[in-house]
């Protein structure tokens, strides 16, 4: 079989390269930023020269650190140094700190219930009886929940916690930590539990600014472990009180 050289040459003029242009060398880096009011890319030019001020939603401190907030805050991080290494800007980082929330006075009162509740001298029947009625009602609202994965987290916290009520009714002299561990086993019912006969009694502001004070702390020194810059500005919600009640009001 002879294969014809020829026609595979011409084969090959056939195709044709796309038109190329030489990039055209410029001084000056252009930045351009999707606009959500145009819905197209727009060249981003600062009001006031070089300046730039960029407000960000920081964390909502009730709680630690998890890999969505080191994702996040890593991210603005990035594009933080690329504005202001790369393209030059003179930027002003302002984040604000949420230690006002539902979450936050919720947690601080759990908390104050349950460590109240462990001060407390209670028999070894007491706490088998309280921490079994907290149980039974963290069951029962288990009993609705659709959530596949909250439905698992919820089973393997009333296992544990059931297990260790188990343990403790067959506890002849049980001591503090003990009884300190079937509590905390069971900690989330338990503190609902306290939450519904005392919490209305919980009334001290200290309660509540003491631990978003504390996972403001753990949050920053997480941010350093990342190497994730400090802001320039830091604000805080209780700081703004009257005026966010003035911007509600006008809204």
């Amino acid at each position: 079989m002879q294969t014809d050289a020829g026609d595979g040459a011409g084969k090959r003029n056939l195709r044709k390269q796309p038109e190329w242009e030489p990039p055209s060398h410029s001084n000056t880096h252009c930045l351009k930023l999707f606009n959500s009011l145009t819905r197209q890319k727009e060249v981003f030019i600062p009001e006031n020269g070089n300046f730039v001020k960029w407000y960000s939603c920081g964390p909502t401190v009730y709680d630690a650190s998890h890999m969505g907030h080191a994702r996040s805050y890593i991210s603005f991080d990035i594009l933080r140094r690329v504005l202001m290494d790369y393209f030059g800007y003179n930027v002003l980082y302002c984040m604000n700190i949420t230690d006002i929330d539902d979450k936050i006075i919720t947690r601080a009162r759990h908390n104050y219930l349950v460590d109240e509740y462990l001060k407390q001298s209670h028999s070894k029947e007491e706490i088998i009886t309280d921490v079994s009625a907290a149980l039974e009602e963290f069951s029962e609202k288990l009993s609705k929940t659709d959530d596949p994965d909250k439905k698992v987290m919820m089973e393997r916290l009333l296992k544990q916690a059931t297990l260790s009520v188990d343990k403790l009714k067959t506890t002849e002299m049980p001591g503090e930590a003990v009884i300190a561990d079937v509590v905390n086993q069971a900690k989330d019912p338990v503190a609902n539990w306290l939450d519904k006969k005392h919490g209305a009694g919980v009334t001290d502001n200290s309660i509540f600014s003491a631990l978003p004070q504390y996972w403001e702390r753990e949050y920053f020194e997480d941010m350093d472990a990342l190497n994730v810059s400090p802001p320039d500005v830091l604000t805080r919600v209780s700081d703004y009180v009257p005026e966010i009640v003035k911007y509600v009001e006008e809204i």
